[in-house]
């Protein structure tokens, strides 16, 4: 494994390789990975901290192989089973609630490296797909509590049946949604749960849940 000082003379090599063969500066690499300079140099006199999502998002808008990077495995059938795979951001710090709503204040996503197959199954757009964890049972049995739900946030549309992610003063919910003049009825599947009612101002649509990975 490539220590942080090899890591970025090989995003270096990568950078100028593109650039004609120009010499690149720590600078260069901090905006292409879009850190903060400060907090780059900091990160890199320390040793430590390395970015791994942003350096994967770096390998994977330009197909690098992620194995290849930092391992030096170099085999033609490795790069190729390395490009089905893209990276979404795994907001693993927030729970989203299928019951009385939850509050988050840790927003710092981690990279899922995903097969491109199982978002094309669940017809989630590559873009903008993020990954959320459940907290609750009202929306059992299509959301049991901890699973991992996929959430498309390009798909905002709420007059489209479907589970929305969904963003209020009173935390995030995961519910099906009926708009009612200037009111939106957050629905649970579980029907011992009441809905609940709430004017449009009052909500911000996060997505459409596109798919769901079952806790057993």
């Amino acid at each position: 494994m490539l220590n942080y000082k090899d890591i970025i003379e090989k995003l270096k090599n990568i950078l100028s390789k593109e650039l004609g063969n120009k010499k690149i500066f720590d600078k260069d690499i901090a905006l292409s990975l879009g850190i903060d300079y400060d907090n780059f140099r900091k990160q890199k006199t320390r040793n430590h901290s390395i970015p791994y999502y942003e350096i994967m998002s770096f390998l994977a808008k330009r197909n690098i192989s992620i194995n290849w990077f930092f391992f030096n495995q170099l085999p033609e059938s490795l790069i190729d089973s390395t490009s089905n795979y893209i990276i979404v951001k795994y907001q693993n710090n927030i729970l989203a609630s299928t019951g009385g709503g939850s509050f988050n204040y840790e927003c710092e996503p981690i990279p899922l490296i995903i097969d491109k197959t199982i978002l094309d199954h669940i017809n989630s757009s590559y873009k903008y797909t993020e990954v959320l964890k459940s907290f609750g049972e009202s929306m059992e049995p299509d959301i049991r509590d901890d699973s991992l739900v996929f959430i498309d946030k390009n798909q905002i549309n709420i007059t489209k049946d479907g589970i929305f992610a969904i963003n209020t003063n009173n935390g995030l919910f995961l519910k099906n949604i009926e708009l009612k003049n200037d009111k939106i009825i957050l629905k649970s599947s579980n029907k011992l749960y009441k809905d609940i009612y709430l004017h449009v101002n009052e909500v911000h649509i996060i997505g459409r849940v596109c798919g769901v990975f079952l806790k057993v």
